[in-house]
């Protein structure tokens, strides 16, 4: 039965002209400044066995991975939902780069088993960077500074940065002694913002006064960057804990570093749990505040990595989906030039001015007789013995 319209599954489309232009345009310039950064492009395969696919950091994306048999070895198989987890099985068993840093980029369409809506299209086009072999601050703030001057290397408006550290909940709820019931709940409700079940859960959780009354004022320290700092430097005072100290000394660092080199606002949430379970320290995300709050970009360290394929190395990174990115970007026709109308015809001359009004950018399209163009646009015409523009 032949159908008038074909329709795509839920979530997944295709990109037309001249969104499927704009797409690589800006994914070429993405990748041009990573690799101008000193980050080496790697392209892992769009599907591989589960049982390195879904190792170690990539444990958490079990759910989202569309899984099938492969009729080659009987074993089973997955379609990436996330890069990440590639890149580290890259970087420590095929590089085995066990000294030094290493710098690597990559770019690909992913695949989730499900449509969420708010959170964009479900075959995204992820573009990310992670460096691997360092623990320091250094680290953090390099790829912090990449991510923000790559989104302005694409022209996104009013970028604000986000910041925020999952070692701080995770040694408050061990200064606690949680049960491992009462941590999961912990976690389910500042996963969700919830408020009035946080006051609940607090009320009930049997905490000593002093822990009490910082539990009470986490939720408080959101907003200005080293004004949440100064405040829960106070709020955890009394509690000795080289941990937290670390903590916000680091994030005390990157602030002082990036209001130094960016022009950016930077907001700090210190209950913010995103990626407790893949994240080890500083997670960070980059947000578009112009028509409304929109995250682009996202990313944190993740220490460790590769422990699963006998290579445990420190690592930070970030990611982001180019696909819904698009809407905020710049039309490429508003960028590249042209076009300009050539003809068809058996001459070296036209085909040298061709070549080098492309080298220049101009966007060449030949034409045929009978063919319309658009009106007033620039043609190739032979006068004087030579080919212009005009």
């Amino acid at each position: 039965m032949q159908q008038s319209t074909w329709f795509t599954p839920e979530g997944l489309e295709d990109l037309l002209p001249p969104q499927a232009q704009k797409l690589e345009f800006y994914r070429r310039k993405l990748i041009d400044g990573f690799h101008l950064s000193g980050y080496d492009l790697v392209l892992p395969p769009i599907a591989e066995f589960t049982d390195s696919l879904l190792t170690g950091t990539g444990r958490h994306r079990a759910t989202d991975t569309c899984r099938f048999t492969d009729q080659e070895s009987g074993r089973m198989m997955g379609v990436r939902s996330d890069m990440t987890p590639q890149v580290a099985r890259i970087v420590s068993n095929r590089l085995k780069a066990s000294q030094g840093i290493s710098r690597l980029c990559y770019v690909g369409e992913v695949l989730k088993t499900r449509n969420n809506k708010a959170k964009g299209s479900r075959s995204p086009i992820q573009v990310g960077a992670e460096l691997f072999g360092d623990q320091g601050v250094e680290s953090d703030i390099e790829v912090i500074e990449l991510m923000l001057e790559s989104l302005s290397l694409i022209s996104l408006p009013q970028l604000q940065l986000s910041l925020g550290h999952v070692g701080v909940v995770d040694e408050l709820m061990s200064l606690a002694g949680l049960t491992d019931a009462q941590r999961a709940d912990l976690l389910n409700i500042l996963k969700r913002k919830a408020v009035p079940e946080f006051n609940e859960w607090l009320a009930s959780a049997g905490l000593s006064p002093q822990i009490h009354a910082v539990f009470s004022g986490m939720l408080g320290l959101v907003g200005e960057a080293q004004s949440v700092i100064n405040e829960a430097k106070q709020l955890f005072a009394g509690l000795n804990s080289t941990v937290l100290d670390s903590a916000l000394t680091r994030l005390e660092q990157i602030v002082s570093h990036i209001l130094t080199t960016q022009d950016v606002g930077i907001h700090l949430d210190l209950a913010d749990i995103r990626g407790y379970h893949y994240h080890t320290g500083v997670i960070f995300g980059c947000y578009s505040t112009g028509r409304q709050l929109q995250l682009i970009a996202k990313g944190g360290r993740y220490d460790g990595i590769g422990a699963d394929f006998g290579l445990s190395l420190p690592a930070t990174g970030f990611s982001l989906d180019l696909r819904t990115a698009l809407d905020l970007l710049q039309p490429v026709e508003d960028i590249v030039k042209g076009p300009v109308y050539a003809p068809v015809a058996a001459d070296k001359n036209l085909k040298a001015k061709i070549s080098e009004l492309k080298n220049e950018g101009y966007q060449v399209i030949n034409v045929y007789d009978g063919n319309p163009m658009e009106e007033g646009a620039a043609c190739l015409v032979f006068e004087s013995g030579q080919w212009i523009v005009k």
